[in-house]
């Protein structure tokens, strides 16, 4: 798949990430479909990214609704007649709960309507979108951590990532659709933000994209100091 000739929507475009990721393939010659919760940051994001291209485009998502999801995704189908490639962005990866805990299954009720439910939403309306299409596509998970002060990835996001991404493959082969994840390894003195994790994950998901064999696989992206 061929970076100038795709539409690529990026969640979470307003995090570090997402303008890092959005910079880039704006500079490749993608059109960008940028969506985020905050306005502010995805105009920046959009602001930034005009210097490569005229072909950025915004959407601000209001609340994690699956509504919301869907009519996001309606008004970029709408505006771009079409998408090939999703960065589907979970940015808040946080743990469940100890079992033993006396309130455990409310909050992880909570950890999953307030993370993993946003995140399937989106992989699913966007795959169904795509499945109308009927073009090679790409679907690409990523997870982040929630801040600088949780340098590792929780394990309860990572597994949920990776089953995702397994399962998503195998069910959307057969229409075209790779399935690729992207999951951050970090040491003890790195943050989220740090540059050369960023450009090391923007590489991975370069890679995922133009590679045509790639699909149902987990790159760790990892960038020691």
């Amino acid at each position: 798949m061929r970076i100038d000739q795709s539409v690529i929507v990026i969640t979470a475009a307003g995090t570090l990430i997402g303008k890092a990721m959005a910079l880039h393939f704006a500079s490749l010659g993608a059109k960008l479909a940028l969506v985020d919760n905050d306005i502010k940051k995805l105009e920046a994001t959009q602001d930034a990214c005009s210097q490569f291209s005229s072909h950025i485009n915004i959407f601000h998502l209001e609340d994690t609704q699956p509504h919301s999801i869907k009519q996001v995704f309606t008004h970029i189908q709408r505006q771009l007649g079409t998408f090939n490639v999703l960065l589907n962005t979970w940015p808040k990866c946080t743990n469940t709960p100890s079992i033993l805990e006396p309130d455990a299954i409310n909050e992880f009720n909570d950890v999953m309507c307030n993370s993993a439910t946003t995140f399937f939403s989106v992989g699913q309306i966007a795959a169904t979108i795509m499945q109308g299409n009927k073009q090679p596509a790409v679907i690409i998970n990523l997870a982040l951590q929630p801040s600088s002060h949780h340098t590792h990835l929780s394990d309860t996001s990572k597994s949920v990532i990776q089953g995702l991404t397994f399962g998503w493959s195998k069910e959307l082969s057969s229409l075209n659709i790779r399935v690729g994840a992207i999951i951050p390894i970090t040491s003890d003195n790195q943050t989220m933000i740090h540059t050369r994790l960023q450009e090391e994950i923007v590489s991975c998901t370069e890679y995922i994209i133009t590679n045509d064999s790639f699909n149902g696989r987990i790159l760790e992206a990892e960038c020691l100091i």
